[in-house]
């Protein structure tokens, strides 16, 4: 899984051993990537992608 960091390019995140490079960092292990979604707003961290919306339902 893929995580962006908008407020900083080169964050490294020690206790999780994740490194930001241009502001992007790959995530294979679900725990680091539920520890990353819980770091604070401020942060600027969150996921990319992911599964694409559901289609609005048709009347």
């Amino acid at each position: 899984m893929r995580f962006t960091s908008s407020v900083y390019k080169e964050l490294v995140v020690h206790d999780l051993g994740v490194t930001f490079i241009d502001g992007e960092a790959e995530v294979t292990d679900k725990a680091t990537a539920d520890a990353l979604r819980g770091l604070p707003a401020e942060l600027g961290v969150r996921a990319v992608g992911g599964r694409p919306a559901k289609p609005a339902p048709q009347d």
